[in-house]
């Protein structure tokens, strides 16, 4: 019983990943301001969220080749999207911020998302709005305590 209410509740993730990842898309393809690709934007999404990352941890988060994911972010930080720290006692690793052109860029195409988000949701009633809500904190609540510290 619990095995079909899983994999109900797995289609309904990756339907929802789906259409949160059109939206981003959408979004981002009607940001003019910036001049970074899809895989770009979404290293500097990735960043963003975790505040400062080694490359090798971008790489592995995006499923990207490190020679490629190393590459990509060093045209990025000449391109002074991110900013470089040496680690304090190794300097072979480093790690990557956003700097504030990178961080501008995520924060106006997030904004841009959210905005198009709250056009489309504010047609609801305050019922279904409560649902909504309480069912993201439901979700947001099980995925931090059961999947996200299971991978850590």
């Amino acid at each position: 019983m619990n095995d079909n209410k899983i994999n109900s509740i797995l289609k309904q993730v990756i339907i929802f990943n789906d259409i949160y990842e059109e939206v981003i898309h959408s979004s981002f393809k009607k940001n003019k301001h910036q001049d970074v690709s899809k895989l770009e934007f979404k290293m500097l999404q990735t960043v963003y969220r975790h505040k400062k990352l080694m490359i090798s941890e971008v790489s592995e988060l995006l499923d990207i080749s490190l020679p490629n994911c190393s590459r990509y972010i060093k045209t990025a930080i000449n391109e002074g999207y991110f900013t470089k720290e040496i680690d304090a006692l190794d300097k072979r690793i480093y790690y990557i911020s956003l700097s504030e052109k990178g961080k501008a860029i995520v924060e106006t195409t997030l904004d841009r998302f959210s905005n198009e988000m709250f056009q489309q949701l504010e047609v609801l009633d305050t019922s279904d709005l409560d649902r909504l809500d309480e069912s993201f904190a439901n979700l947001n609540s099980a995925l931090s305590d059961t999947l996200l510290n299971k991978n850590n």
